[in-house]
């Protein structure tokens, strides 16, 4: 049995699987290496560090990866050359358009503590990060610049995280080659020959003094003949490299799969990255029940982490066993506790095996997106769904659940109830979800019942108090409130008792049907302002159609941990007229940050330099205004078209507030919060 493996073999285990004899079992995450750690790993084979050994265990045929899968995969991308014709490589944990390795042949600067500037290219970021912190994506400036070259190409006129990976390059460089290139060449001039074939003809990057592929290659065979050579010969180097290897024992893993307390996974993860709990989890019920693996890919998943799935059927199973009660999130020990009931076991696997709990998954996010509810207009965007599910465990899981226990029909109207309510819990601070389970679990009406009793439940738990958008845009139009922003007062997010203040003051009374004294109502305006204004969840909504639109390919679950969004989140009025400026309204401060002022806007249509065009500039064309959702705050926006130095702050004001307001009024009327509500004096808007 091989102790060590070269560079190339260790690739081969993704190049060529079928051949290869080492796979990855599902003990294993995805790949989460930030794309700085896969570039720092390149820099230290390349200078002849040690990288540390691999961990196995041993099938009857196969060796199973159990430390080392993120060096592995590194290793594996560095080797990896999409140019190849047909090629069908696929990783073992990265959907789609793989990364790829660069090393700049003579950068002038670099990372500290880095002897060679290796790059990598994404999908996210397929320009690539900044040469000296390469742990910084690229300025606005800078990555239109690149957007600019790459949209050169034929294929490229779509949304960038659709590029492919043969389009692209890194663009803060000086003279990038694909790793690639070095490691399959037998001599520098088949490195050049490669990157004549290959690279696109309008190579072309920040740093380096040439402005096409036919210079660049120029140079190569002239002014850095010196440096490709040393390149080259470095790469030749580190082939012979070997990495270590360990075998675990079966007698090993067979203690440890019946041991109380897993020190085998804990300690060979002690260093890297951890493993979670769901991850031990997973790789116990894989030694039990090896298809599981199959299983879980045949769901098509895409929103949830297999481990998470597998962390939820738990759950789902332990719930059914004990009077449909809720069960927190299990740890390792308690689920090898619960694996050696007979019942669980069995009613685990029966979930998967049955395909119920594929059923039951694909139900609730079908759900969730709205796309085939006639009740709402567009789809919810996958990333509000994803984020919803990877933020909101418990909860989601409570509708999972919820739909596993009462097999009734839904109408579209119950459907969008469902949707409503999941995200006021989520979006509105709903707390303790083991008493609403344990109440309402079992309630076959439960999504028609009114919000009433779960606002601020037991005046403690449950959702903040929603404020129907109109009564809430009447305050905020008030000169009261508006000049408590102007002169700073101490108490200007809390609620005015005069005016309509003692409307929503009765609007609590009336929707609680019970007293309250002005402290406490100021506590439930104060806490619900601090949700509408921060939230960018409800900014995404909003802006559903443009999201869907331009970034329907984005997925934020992607395996590799290179999840900056590819939209920016643009400050209408320029957070470089609030930051660090002197003779800046405070008023203009508070609300800098805050969903009236940001927008999603994809890097196309970004401004090109800078951060001060006026907010008239920005939004001045129709469709600007359109997909950025601006509408009648329009009439505020068009009249600052400068910097505003002094306290007349009174169009910014109003823009702000009309627009965070107009933003939230979405949320209520797509999933019709006021038919939620039910109040006993008057009729709700």
């Amino acid at each position: 049995m091989k102790d060590t493996f070269l560079l190339q073999e260790i690739a081969n285990w993704q190049l060529e699987p079928k051949s290869s004899g080492v796979e990855l079992p599902s003990i294993q995450r995805g790949f989460v290496w930030k794309p700085k750690q896969i570039e720092d790993l390149w820099d230290s084979i390349l200078r002849g560090y040690p990288i540390g050994s691999f961990l196995f265990s041993k099938t009857s045929t196969n060796l199973h990866l159990m430390d080392g899968q993120q060096r592995a995969t590194s290793i594996f991308l560095g080797h990896f050359n999409p140019y190849h014709a047909n090629n069908a490589t696929t990783a073992w944990s990265i959907k789609g358009e793989l990364p790829m390795v660069w090393l700049d042949i003579k950068p002038e600067n670099k990372p500290d503590n880095s002897k060679f500037l290796v790059r990598l290219t994404t999908r996210s970021h397929p320009w690539g990060y900044q040469h000296r912190e390469n742990n910084k994506a690229l300025s606005v400036s800078d990555r239109l610049k690149a957007l600019e070259v790459f949209q050169k190409h034929k294929d490229n006129r779509g949304g960038y995280t659709t590029f492919k990976n043969t389009t692209t390059f890194p663009f803060d460089a000086w003279f990038p080659l694909p790793l690639a290139f070095f490691i399959e060449a037998n001599s520098t001039h088949e490195v050049i020959e490669k990157a004549q074939q290959h690279l696109p003809d309008y190579f072309k990057t920040l740093r380096g003094s040439f402005e096409d592929k036919e210079a660049f290659i120029r140079i190569l065979k002239t002014e850095l003949k010196q440096e490709l050579e040393s390149i080259w010969n470095t790469v030749q180097k580190s082939k012979s490299i070997s990495i270590k290897s360990n075998i675990i024992e079966d007698h090993v893993l067979n203690e440890e799969n019946e041991s109380e307390n897993p020190t085998l996974f804990v300690r060979i993860n002690s260093s890297g990255t951890t493993l979670t709990g769901d991850d031990l989890i997973y790789s116990i019920y894989k030694a039990i029940f090896p298809d599981i693996k199959d299983l879980m890919e045949n769901m098509n998943l895409d929103f949830i982490a297999p481990t998470q799935v597998l962390s939820l059927a738990s759950r789902i199973v332990a719930s059914d066993l004990d009077e449909n009660r809720f069960i927190k999130k299990i740890n390792v020990r308690d689920f090898q506790r619960r694996i050696k009931n007979e019942d669980f076991k069995e009613g685990l696997k029966n979930l998967f095996q049955s395909e119920q709990l594929k059923e039951l998954f694909q139900q609730a996010i079908e759900i969730l997106s709205c796309k085939d509810n006639d009740l709402f207009e567009g789809e919810v965007p996958p990333v509000i769904i994803k984020q919803f599910i990877k933020s909101n465990q418990d909860l989601f899981l409570f509708f999972v659940y919820w739909l596993h226990i009462n097999q009734v029909e839904l109408s579209n109207q119950i459907k969008l109830k469902m949707v409503g309510k999941l995200f006021t819990f989520a979006w509105f601070g709903f707390d303790n979800l083991p008493k609403l389970w344990n109440e309402k679990i079992t309630n076959s009406s439960f999504w028609n019942e009114p919000l009433n009793e779960l606002f601020w439940w037991n005046d403690s738990d449950g959702i903040e108090f929603l404020m129907k958008p109109n009564l809430l845009r009447e305050y905020y139009l008030q000169s009261d409130v508006e000049n408590r922003f102007i002169k700073e007062d101490k108490d200007r997010w809390g609620l005015l008792e005069n005016g309509v203040g003692e409307r929503i003051i009765q609007y609590y009374k009336d929707v609680k049907s019970q007293e309250y004294d002005f402290p406490k109502a100021n506590e439930y305006f104060w806490n619900f302002i601090g949700k509408i204004q921060y939230n960018r969840q409800l900014i995404l909504l909003a802006q559903r159609e443009y999201i869907n639109t331009s970034f329907g390919n984005y997925n934020q679950m992607d395996d590799l941990d290179d999840t900056n969004v590819p939209w920016d989140w643009d400050h209408i009025y320029p957070s470089e007229w609030v930051y660090r400026k002197q003779y800046c309204n405070q008023g203009i401060k508070d609300w800098n940050n805050s969903n009236g002022n940001f927008r999603a806007l994809s890097l196309e249509q970004n401004r090109s330099e800078g951060n001060i065009n006026s907010p008239k500039v920005r939004l001045t064309t129709e469709e600007n205004r359109e997909i950025s959702f601006v509408n009648n705050d329009w009439q505020y926006w068009q009249n600052i078209d400068t910097r505003i130095w002094d306290d007349k702050v009174e169009n910014h004001f109003r823009a702000i507030t009309t627009r965070m307001i107009n933003i939230y009024e979405v949320f209520w009327n797509d999933f019709k919060i006021n038919e939620l509500i039910t109040i006993d004096k008057n009729n709700i808007e």
